[in-house]
């Protein structure tokens, strides 16, 4: 099923049911901001959990323990969701590659978004093995949301919580192409329901005509102003374009990054969003 347009209202969640999917599902809550109502919590049992299994313990078994734990751990975060006045769902745990189990499920129930968290690990390691939000980013066919950081505080044992999504400034890095559309959707809707300040950037390539992506942003930005977002910025950057988006994200002190994928058909990662997602301190929108 496809996803409703530009609507944020149903959102599948994986969580992987560590000390990160705890702060994620508190974390929660604030995308009610941008009309989530209905939540999908999904839990896949990784391939290698079940695989290395102690000798002579029957693998069955393993995973029908595994799925029960994770059952439960689900059902304790459904009810505190509920309790926040969510609508949700709980998919019974498969075991599976649990990127691919997202998207497919994600894909089967017409989820408008899908929400992951970063888990904060190492930057050398996310780039030597890459990261289950990663992988649901490059294959899922609707935008995915990846909430950061989720990183230990400097001297301290305990992971961080993430900070508002739609506090603002909402960054929307625009290739001025065809794969703009949905960027610009999504962050319009995000920027007129939660009221935050949206800065429309596009980095120039070399030997692109300045003055007319100016007038071509701007007109853009009028555009995202008649469909009811209010204070909105045109800017134009120069540079590498992963690292001028950065730049400005971090000069900004932006809350969220909306950005396209920039890939083949739209679909994969691009080189710049796959950069932008790897990089980012702040929550990172890959719209579809």
């Amino acid at each position: 099923m496809e996803p409703s347009g530009c609507s944020y209202r149903h959102a599948l969640v994986g969580l992987d049911l560590s000390r990160v999917s705890d702060l994620l599902v508190s974390w929660l809550p604030s995308l009610q901001r941008v009309g989530t109502r209905v939540l999908t919590l999904v839990h896949a049992i990784p391939l290698e959990e079940v695989e290395h299994v102690a000798a002579g313990y029957p693998v069955d078994r393993l995973e029908e323990e595994l799925r029960q734990e994770a059952l439960e751990r689900l059902k304790a975060y459904a009810a505190e969701l509920r309790s926040r006045g969510f609508e949700v769902e709980i998919l019974r745990p498969v075991a599976g590659v649990p990127a691919v189990v997202l998207a497919e499920e994600a894909a089967r129930l017409g989820a408008d978004y899908i929400v992951v968290a970063e888990r904060g690990q190492g930057w050398l390691r996310r780039i030597l093995l890459g990261s289950t939000s990663e992988e649901v980013a490059q294959i899922a066919d609707r935008s995915v949301l990846v909430s950061k950081p989720y990183v230990r505080a400097e001297g301290e044992r305990s992971l961080q919580a993430p900070g508002d999504p739609w506090g603002g400034p909402l960054l929307a890095a625009l290739a001025l192409d065809e794969g703009d559309e949905p960027v610009l959707c999504r962050a319009v809707e995000a920027a007129s329901r939660t009221g935050a300040r949206l800065v429309l950037l596009h980095v120039l390539e070399e030997g692109e005509d300045e003055e007319e992506a100016r007038r071509r942003l701007e007109e853009l930005a009028e555009r995202a102003r008649s469909r009811g977002a209010g204070e909105v910025e045109a800017m134009v950057a120069k540079g590498k374009p992963s690292r001028a988006i950065l730049g400005e994200a971090a000069r900004l002190d932006a809350s969220i990054i909306f950005i396209g994928a920039g890939g083949e058909r739209g679909r994969e990662l691009g080189t710049t969003a796959e950069a932008v997602l790897r990089r980012a301190k702040v929550h990172v929108l890959v719209c579809k």
